[in-house]
């Protein structure tokens, strides 16, 4: 029987919520949505500006620009600006208290139909080993964790120690990594950093596959995001026993929307992908956001083609990005390019994509 397994789903605590790491985590937040395509409104008339005044002179956490960034209420995030009051959009307006909690995304699962899930963990939601844990002890069948360390010192003793915790002792199944963390140090630190070698030789003897975020989200974006996927091969060719998932798959196409070959897929995601072990999370109703009904895009459907010739259907996972994903579509709609669409995919194809693929991870 086949298996829907949503490769990107998050739970989380109100995200206004001061759990000892709240700084951190507000200036990780503002940097990380500073180019956000859902852009900024200003509060008195909710006008749409140009540029974005979240984002420094600089990349890194040393040049984050002071503005009183908080998390406000029905999915926005605020902050003040030379004296105006401004917000973004950034989870649907149904979030009112900016919670994710596990009953709300198991209802979420039930309704569209959706067997299993793996939670990511962002640190922009927080430090949430105990929260996530509950989660899985709460719905083990339905629920599968990534852990998490602070990636900028992820080599350090206690960084290993708090990996085999998670694993050893609260439930976690893998490892989520997000390049993001480096902000912290101001991007002085790599993936192929020597220092993080403790982390990948605990992460093989514990049996877990990495979940990678390429979110260092520096400029010029769309350049840095492909140097990031080579830094990727590189790791990959030196740990080719560790199974990898590059998450936010494709995450060029929200970087220049005017590009003109924006939706080729570039070589280098391809030659990431020729590599063991290594697949591409695809949630493309939210890549394409700009587009009228984006699982109805024909440009999708050609580079989901694009990647099922070259890479191969085995190689790809699809992704909800829920709760997030409802400010484009509803959780239904974010499987339909998999689905109804993409006439050139077999029925096998299509359930491997939709959980099979993410299942051969994560059995029973």
């Amino acid at each position: 029987m086949s298996v829907l397994f949503d490769a990107h789903s998050h739970c989380f605590p109100p995200l206004a919520e001061d759990r000892g790491t709240m700084a951190g985590r507000l200036a990780e937040q503002q940097y990380h949505v500073r180019f956000h395509t859902q852009g900024v409104r200003r509060k008195r008339d909710n006008v749409t500006i140009d540029g974005s005044p979240l984002a420094g002179e600089r990349d890194g956490i040393s040049w984050v620009p002071q503005v009183d960034f908080r998390i406000g209420k029905f999915g926005q995030l605020e902050f003040t600006h030379g004296g105006e009051d401004y917000y973004m959009q950034w989870m649907p307006p149904t979030l009112w208290d900016m919670s994710s909690p596990p009953e709300y995304i198991i209802a979420q699962m039930d309704y569209a139909g959706v067997d299993r899930a793996f939670i990511q963990h962002d640190r922009i939601y927080g430090r949430l080993d105990e929260f996530l844990a509950d989660c899985v002890r709460r719905y083990p069948d339905r629920l599968v964790a990534g852990a998490q360390v602070d990636e900028w010192i992820g080599g350090q003793p206690d960084q290993l120690e708090r990996l085999r915790h998670q694993v050893q002792d609260l439930g976690f199944s893998a490892l989520y990594f997000s390049t993001g963390g480096f902000f912290h140090d101001d991007f002085k630190t790599g993936v192929n950093d020597p220092g993080l070698e403790p982390l990948w030789e605990l992460v093989a003897e514990l049996g877990i596959p990495i979940h990678w975020y390429a979110g260092t989200l520096r400029t010029p974006r769309v350049e840095v995001y492909l140097k990031e996927i080579v830094d990727f091969t590189q790791w990959a060719r030196a740990h080719p026993h560790i199974p990898s998932v590059l998450t936010h798959g494709l995450n060029h196409l929200t970087m220049d929307r005017t590009a003109p070959d924006r939706f080729r897929v570039p070589t280098e995601i391809f030659t990431l992908l020729e590599l063991p072990n290594w697949h591409v999370e695809l949630m493309l109703h939210i890549m394409h956001g700009d587009a009228e009904f984006p699982p109805y895009s024909r440009q999708m459907e050609r580079l989901v083609q694009s990647l099922v010739e070259e890479a191969g259907a085995e190689k790809l996972m699809w992704g909800s990005d829920m709760p997030a994903c409802e400010r484009t579509v509803t959780y239904k709609q974010s499987m339909l390019l998999f689905q109804t669409q993409c006439d050139f995919l077999s029925k096998e194809q299509r359930e491997a994509i939709l959980g099979g693929n993410l299942a051969r991870l994560y059995p029973f």
